[in-house]
């Protein structure tokens, strides 16, 4: 099961990549290690679903905690998203990316306008 969720998630996360104009096949090893990421949560939630998201276990001295897949479950959601901005498939990245982008062309500009102006 695991395998076949990384398979998806990986030709899903390359095909988003490409529409998105960012994909280099050197981002390969880290687009995989996000597909793992996304197929542990996927697995990760339908264990929650499984225990209707009953997420407190009994300690031994009687008080409860956080069960191992809750917090499993919330360290993949912080690393996925870390993933996501590294291989820019996310909204804040690609205006960022847009933005410096922008500033480049800014400074491109002003460069031109300096040579222009030696003449």
């Amino acid at each position: 099961m695991y395998e076949k969720l990384k398979r998806k998630y990986k030709n899903l996360a390359k095909r988003n990549m490409k529409q998105l104009q960012v994909y280099k096949p050197e981002y390969d090893v880290i687009i995989e290690i996000y597909a793992g990421l996304l197929a542990e949560y996927s697995l990760l939630t339908d264990r929650l679903l499984a225990v209707d998201f009953d997420i407190e276990v009994e300690t031994q001295r009687g008080g409860t905690r956080k069960s191992a897949i809750a917090t499993a479950h919330e360290k993949l959601r912080t690393d996925i998203i870390m993933y996501s901005d590294r291989l820019m498939l996310n909204p804040k990245m690609i205006i960022t990316a847009k933005l410096k982008e922008a500033d480049k062309e800014s400074g491109l500009m002003k460069a031109l306008k300096m040579l222009e102006g030696d003449k």
